[in-house]
């Protein structure tokens, strides 16, 4: 798995090359959008500006893509969920629609975690290469680049010493674990060459899931990813038609 780390970015770029040359992205014979109000959530050590590609390309549907308001998203994910809680309460005010999630890797957890405590305001969660089975197994990289983190930051300590872990009691972690809401649609989409996240973790039986070929981080512009967000957003909008 460290391997992979190495070709993330070569991996990222060729995707993203293929992506810009592709019909769907350049939104042939692709669906419309009816102005539903989309909430981009980044991953870890990412923020909004990961997602703009994918951001202009719903605008251009004619779906409405909000970003988090996350420049880094570095933080205790539960008090990041908090954050966010206040950010689809703003847009729900603004449209008067219920949300649909679309959430990379950490970003797909906290989507998870919105749906779960806030069902009756979320239409539908798609994660791209999140662990939402409740193991978090990641890259062991990534728990140790949260823990640093953390130290560094000494003026935003976490709240508890297992912050960030499957052992935390806090409410992200306990939602992870918890039923989701069966009113609410649930999309995941995977890799099995994941770098980062265990794919395995990525799944949930019960629910729709998707596998794709490439890497983690190239989930945000993997044209594979854009043709099943184009059919999946325009089931969901005939289905709540």
């Amino acid at each position: 798995m460290y391997w992979r780390l190495a070709v993330a970015c070569p991996d990222y770029l060729l995707h993203l090359g293929a992506l810009l040359r592709d019909p769907v992205y350049l939104g042939q014979r692709v669906p419309r959008g009816h102005n539903q109000p989309i909430l981009l959530i980044p991953g870890f050590l990412a923020g909004d500006w990961t997602l703009w590609t994918m951001a202009g390309w719903l605008n251009r549907l004619g779906y409405r893509a909000y970003f988090s308001g996350l420049d880094w998203n570095v933080d205790c994910p539960n008090q990041t969920g908090e954050r966010l809680q206040l950010r689809l309460d703003t847009i729900m005010q603004e449209t008067g629609q219920p949300v649909t999630i679309i959430g990379h890797s950490l970003g797909g957890m906290l989507g998870r975690f919105l749906g779960a405590s806030f069902p009756d305001q979320i239409r539908h969660v798609i994660t791209l290469g999140s662990p939402i089975d409740g193991t978090m197994q990641v890259n062991p990289l990534v728990p140790l680049a949260f823990r640093t983190i953390q130290t560094l930051r000494r003026n935003q300590p976490p709240r508890t010493a297992s912050c960030g872990s499957q052992q935390c009691t806090c409410r992200f972690v306990q939602s992870l674990r918890a039923p989701f809401p069966a009113h609410v649609d649930f999309t995941a989409i995977f890799t099995k060459q994941d770098e980062v996240v265990d794919w395995r973790a990525c799944i949930d039986a019960e629910k729709q899931y998707w596998e794709v070929s490439g890497g983690h981080i190239s989930l945000i512009v993997n044209r594979a990813v854009y043709r099943i967000l184009a059919s999946t957003l325009a089931a969901e909008s005939q289905s709540h038609a």
